[in-house]
């Protein structure tokens, strides 16, 4: 007989987790021990629990991971749309277990779908991508800092921490590789991802690890989630300009130097841009195009290699 779940919120922090389920309320650690003692205590209630977080930068996995390990449903929201939610309904109070209790009602209210598992080996390569940006950012800002400094020993000095994070830059991208090579479906999903002008090797794996859907979306979907898709802001008569906005930065970031590459050398996407241009669009809406234009056809490629039967 189906049993329909029980939602139960958590507001995460980086030392506690406050937890709401029904009349209860728990304060617990959010540690490996605060995680034993939350399944515990789940596991002693009757009918199916699922789990409603949102999400907090790092600090919500370690517990997602285990609920998930555990056997539990689990669903990472939006915190704008608990936010918005919130103000909804007059909430204009903020503390922990107010946002825990927000979190149980809005699961309830939408009755939340559980999330995809989470990949141990996805959020590392995630994390090992996000070290080597740390890095990149780094080395940008000692090349601004040498441009400013007169002394030439100090410039030497600045010289040899660029080359020092140039280094490792480069271990990291063949860390990268490594990592791709020795795993079949990451590996085969890269080559149809390149295999188009303007996409290389550093484009290509964000979009694999920040946007592990694409493939299994639709047009407008893998436009929204890229942060590409132009919205309306209409008001009666009044048509004013549509915009982007939302979506994931690291996914934009990544197709807008990619859209600055096959605008010059893919030939379909180089026609677009141009066509824009003569049409007296702005060149930053042109090259906006250009990137809506390349994730969805990125999209309908995955989609249509994993349709394809194996050789």
């Amino acid at each position: 007989m189906f049993q329909q779940s029980r939602y139960l919120g958590v507001d995460v922090s980086k030392d506690t987790l406050v937890v709401a389920f029904e009349r209860q309320r728990w304060k617990l650690p959010n540690s490996k021990e605060g995680f034993r003692q939350l399944l515990a205590k789940i596991k002693k209630q009757a009918g199916v629990i699922h789990v409603a977080c949102e999400s907090t930068g790092a600090y919500h996995l370690p517990m997602c991971l285990a609920l998930q390990e555990g056997g539990l449903a689990v669903t990472i929201c939006n915190a704008a749309q608990i936010r918005y939610f919130g103000l909804s309904e007059g909430v204009l109070a903020k503390n922990d277990p107010l946002d825990a209790a927000l979190i149980e009602r809005f699961a309830n209210s939408k009755r939340l779908p559980a999330d995809p598992p989470l990949k141990r080996e996805q959020i590392a390569l995630g994390e090992l991508i996000k070290h080597r940006q740390h890095l990149v950012e780094a080395a940008k800002v000692q090349r601004t800092y040498r441009q400013q400094t007169l002394d030439a020993t100090v410039r030497r000095e600045i010289d040899r921490s660029i080359k020092v994070l140039e280094k490792r830059i480069e271990a990291l991208r063949v860390q990268l590789q490594k990592k791709v090579e020795a795993n079949p479906s990451w590996k085969r999903k890269m080559e149809v991802l390149m295999s188009q002008k303007g996409v290389g090797f550093l484009t290509a794996i964000v979009l694999l690890v920040k946007m592990p859907e694409l493939g299994s979306l639709n047009r407008g979907q893998s436009a929204a989630l890229a942060g590409v898709a132009p919205y309306d802001d209409d008001s009666g008569q009044d048509e004013r300009h549509r915009s982007i906005r939302g979506g994931r930065l690291e996914v934009r970031n990544a197709l807008y130097m990619a859209a600055l590459t096959a605008s010059r050398c893919n030939p379909f996407l180089k026609a677009l841009y141009q066509r824009l241009i003569k049409e007296r669009k702005p060149p930053k809406v042109a090259l906006t195009a250009v990137m809506r234009r390349l994730i969805v056809y990125l999209n309908a490629l995955l989609k249509a290699d994993a349709q394809t039967p194996p050789a």
